[in-house]
């Protein structure tokens, strides 16, 4: 049976073994250990809730998705089968549905196919839903338990009284009970009043003698001491039995109840711990009934209401604290526990958590309420918010809040021009080196210190980082910016360096740039400032440039500038051309493998093609670079996202650190599968050390992210940094990409051989793919394939080309119209 191909001449009886196997519960996997790709059936799809387009041919997948308790036996019964220890694969095993619960699964399977020495190359199985037999086989277990239990409860001994041979007769469990060993049935009158403790005998027999005069049952509790001296509590049910020809009997039940009456005292001290422990915390709790009255309030909730206890007892939730909480309160118990947050309670803020109280038999009774008093979490938070906006060595506004500004500016730029300066400190790096950085850091507060207080009104003054700092003056022109630009150039001069030894002072570079056009974008903003800084560095420094596209100097700084400002015309007027270049199979390397490398190349007006090296590095330096990151993302999901699955297509995009560094990368992502319908196993996503090591904690949560998803994370130019084996253990990726640099010469070099033998043995073992990139030759694909790696990627093995081409290719006739 074909799993996986729905067009196979055998449909009819691939779909009569389908339905067959759907409606046993059974789904197929084969694993081709090959390729390393497993194909899972439909049914198996559905077992789990999920759709055969949901998952990729992925022998990792039931990795992700098998219950943590249950992978290392499922992983070990394999290996046993695999290594020829075991006639068959056979594991009980749990696996995550889609909405979030376990299905229990009877895993089976076998090699179905051995190379010629025997070494497996196939191995197919079925899983059987077996969770019905699991929750039987609880329920029996239950079942039996609670027989058990009765069985030990109902260990209570049987005895009655002849009332006219005023004789006993007690069976084995009663005399038992009493400490008596083994013996007679019939004891004398006196044995059952000589067994009760002295403190209890009046009331006992008081009570025992109710059961005669009044033919009804009684019950009673009271203390024996049994023959060894052990005081027990018992449970006597009496009952008078008359008989016509004499006095009549008194029979009963007896059992010890010990353990119970223990049982009841510890609950009452720990009732009375909890009435202790409610009474001294300084949380409020407030408990109500089910018509919304409270029933109990310990004396932090009467302190934060400021009222006594005896008036809050009995009075309505609602009049206590107004009926929005109230309501709040109320569907609070009805639905599932939140949080809100109270104001005017006394004086602060505080936390409610409302839960239920529910019955043995499930029913409301009513609600407890606790209340925290997070005033001070409150003022942390509003600290937290101006950390996050403000940079913490100067106390002047961040990058992100001057973007902010920034943004927010240019929206009314046509009708109200504003001023950017740039500055960059000279002559800093020396400071630093001579003085140590504490006195940079000194030097920079002063000089943050020194530039507010001289600059106008309306000003917002910013930190970018380092030593490079920016002022955005509202409605200016180019005369009050060059008059500020002065002032701070000789704010910065003046900065007493004194305490630090250092003769030279320092100075800054100035780049003034007039916005005026509310279409520029802000990284196009303030490159121009930017670019006018480089301008006055290069002109000697300590002094202002302003920007002007008819400026008579170029600085690599203007040109990357007028790169970025092209590269932000050609996204909006779709100039971004996408290429491909495919990864293919070393045991495969000249067939379709399906999974692409896309690449972003620049088209002019007049039709040239710029390469990426011309203006990847310029998106970088202003900011763009996450930007087009972006548009590559959108763009080729947003042509191809729909069609990735049926045509069998996976499509790889390069990220930058810039992008890699966004915590809201992963949100843009998932809003992009969503919005275009691309399978998220179908997207892979490689990024270099570099960029790792760039943002270390936000890159790390991105890829833990998109593999929980279920995208291929590749960690690109492997071998090129100090620290690739690291990041292997850093990061949860899925495959990793040889650096080209020990590819390229691999049938000459020992030294590379070594080098991507190591590579690949390590990466083996920890079950990651790989890829060999820069492969120029035959020669080094028949290398490459002795030494293991499972994929290549490089000129001999396909030149990249317009994707839509590519795909265009290899697309089936019905899906070249959709594409």
């Amino acid at each position: 049976m074909n799993i996986n191909n729905p067009t196979d001449t055998s449909t009819c009886e691939s779909d009569t073994w389908e339905c067959a196997l759907d409606a046993a519960g059974l789904g197929v996997w084969d694993w081709d250990l090959r390729t390393g790709q497993c194909k899972y059936s439909e049914p198996w799809c559905r077992m789990l809730g999920y759709e055969r387009r949901d998952f990729a041919d992925d022998a990792e997948l039931w990795l992700m998705l098998i219950h943590p308790d249950d992978r290392e036996r499922a992983i070990h019964s394999g290996d046993l089968h695999i290594s020829g220890k075991t006639d068959r694969i056979e594991t009980e095993l749990r696996l995550r549905h889609k909405d979030g619960h376990w299905v229990w699964v009877l895993d089976r399977g076998a090699v179905v196919e051995r190379d010629q020495t025997g070494r497996p190359l196939r191995v197919v199985g079925v899983q059987t839903d077996i969770t019905r037999q699991k929750q039987a086989e609880r329920n029996l277990r239950r079942v039996n338990e609670r027989f058990r239990l009765a069985l030990a409860a109902a260990g209570m001994g049987i005895w009655h009284f002849d009332i006219d041979r005023q004789q006993s007769n007690w069976d084995a469990r009663t005399r038992e009970v009493f400490g008596l060993a083994p013996g007679p049935e019939d004891v004398g009158s006196t044995a059952w009043h000589g067994h009760l403790h002295p403190d209890d005998q009046e009331r006992t027999e008081r009570e025992h003698l109710q059961a005669l005069t009044n033919s009804t049952e009684v019950t009673l509790r009271y203390r024996i001491i049994r023959q060894d001296g052990e005081i027990r509590h018992v449970e006597t049910l009496a009952k008078f039995v008359p008989e016509e020809d004499s006095s009549g009997f008194l029979v009963g039940t007896i059992r010890d109840v010990t353990d119970e009456v223990s049982a009841a005292d510890a609950l009452l001290a720990e009732k009375e711990r909890y009435k202790v422990t409610l009474e001294s915390i300084s949380d409020a709790v407030i408990s109500t009934d089910v018509d919304g009255r409270i029933t109990f309030c310990n004396p932090a909730a009467a302190k934060m209401l400021a009222r006594t206890q005896t008036e809050l007892n009995g009075a309505p939730f609602a009049e206590v604290f107004g009926a929005e909480l109230a309501e709040a309160e109320s569907q609070a118990t009805v639905d599932i526990d939140g949080d809100c947050t109270v104001t005017g309670l006394k004086s602060g803020i505080f936390k409610c958590r409302r839960s239920p109280i529910l019955s043995s038999s499930g029913e409301l009774s009513g609600s407890v309420c606790t209340f925290q008093d997070v005033t001070e979490e409150a003022k942390r938070q509003r600290e937290l918010a101006y950390a996050a906006r403000h940079d913490a060595l100067s106390g002047l506004l961040n990058r992100v809040a001057f973007d902010e500004e920034l943004e927010n500016a240019i929206v009314s730029a046509d009708q109200t021009p504003f001023a950017i300066l740039y500055i960059d400190l000279d002559h800093f790096k020396a400071l630093n080196d001579y003085a140590g950085h504490a006195a940079g850091d000194e030097a920079l507060r002063m000089i943050a210190t020194g530039v507010s207080q001289n600059l106008p009104a309306g000003a917002v003054f910013a930190r970018l980082g380092g030593d490079e700092f920016a002022i955005l003056l509202p409605a200016s022109n180019e005369v009050a910016a060059k008059r500020t630009a002065d002032t701070v150039i000789e704010a910065v001069r003046s900065v007493d360096l004194r305490f630090t030894d250092v003769r030279q002072p320092l100075g800054c570079s100035i780049g003034i740039a007039i916005i005026n056009d509310a279409s520029v974008t802000s990284a196009d903003a303030l490159a121009r400032a930017d670019d006018a800084c480089y301008a006055a560095k290069s002109a000697g420094r300590s002094r202002h440039s302003t920007f002007a596209e008819n400026n008579n100097f170029l600085t690599s700084g203007l040109t990357a500038a007028r790169r970025v400002a092209e590269l932000t015309e050609a996204m909006d007027e779709s100039r971004i051309k996408l290429f491909g270049q495919e990864i293919r199979s070393i045991e495969a390397p000249h067939e379709w493998s399906g999974r692409i490398e896309i690449l972003a190349r620049l088209q002019n007006r007049d039709g040239k093609i710029i390469p990426p090296g011309d203006f990847i590095p310029a998106a970088e330096r202003f900011g763009m670079a996450s930007t087009l990151d972006r548009w590559i993302i959108n763009s080729a999901l947003g042509k191809y996202g729909s069609i990735m699955e049926a045509a069998d297509l996976t499509l790889g995009f390069n990220l930058s650190a810039q992008t890699l560094c966004d915590p809201q990368l992963w949100p843009f992502v998932e809003s992009a599968i969503k919005k275009t319908g691309t399978p998220a196993a179908r997207i892979a996503f490689e990024i270099t050390e570099t960029a790792a090591v760039t943002c270390f904690e936000t890159a790390n949560q991105f890829v833990r992210k998109a593999r929980r998803r279920g995208c291929t994370v590749c960690l690109d130019d492997f071998g090129s940094g100090l620290s690739s084996f690291d990041y292997l253990r850093r990061f949860p990726i899925t495959c990793i990409k040889i650096d080209g640099s020990f590819v390229e010469n691999l049938t000459e070099s020992r030294f590379d051989r070594a080098i991507v033998s190591s590579i690949t043995g390590i990466a083996k073992e920890l079950g990651l793919r790989i890829v060999a990139e820069k492969i120029e030759d035959e020669a080094t694909v028949e290398q490459l394939r002795q030494i293991g790696v499972t994929f290549g990627q490089g000129f001999h093995l396909h030149r990249p080309e317009p994707l839509a081409k590519l795909v265009e290719r290899r697309l089936p006739t019905s899906l070249k119209q959709s594409a």
